[in-house]
């Protein structure tokens, strides 16, 4: 009986095979890694603007929520390394009558600049803020 191995086709045929696999492989992984840098810092952010929307809420100033805050935090220009661009609009007054009784709300957009971490440059996310106009003071 004679015993038949491989041809050479046969093998360089197999390496060529395998060597796309691992490619189309390596190319998933840096994908992956990729969008999960850019969604942890999408939810950073998130996170980061739905504190300032509830100090907001509870009538401190712009620059109070910036220093509390736990990421640094600029009002305007760029955002500074590893911080944020967080900016708030005039508020506007805006009446609604609900069953007979006017309501006064404060109507405040909230602008959130921050570094895109897999391309050059930065992404804005805007959300507007309603509270009562009409608000209870305590004393400080």
């Amino acid at each position: 009986m004679r015993a038949r191995g491989y041809s050479l086709v046969e093998v360089v045929l197999a390496a060529a095979v395998v060597a796309i696999g691992l490619t189309a492989a390596a190319v998933l992984v840096g994908t992956l890694m990729q969008q999960q840098e850019l969604n942890a810092a999408s939810l950073r952010a998130a996170n980061l603007q739905e504190q300032a929307v509830k100090l907001y809420r509870l009538d401190l100033s712009s620059s109070a929520i910036r220093g509390l805050l736990p990421e640094p935090c600029v009002a305007s220009g760029a955002p500074p390394s590893g911080g944020y661009t967080l900016s708030f609009s005039v508020p506007s007054s805006t009446n609604f009558v609900i069953d007979g009784t006017t309501v006064d709300l404060d109507r405040t957009r909230l602008t959130l600049v921050y570094p895109n971490t897999v391309a050059a440059g930065n992404v804005t996310n805007r959300v507007d803020i309603v509270r009562p106009a009409t608000r209870v003071r305590y004393a400080q």
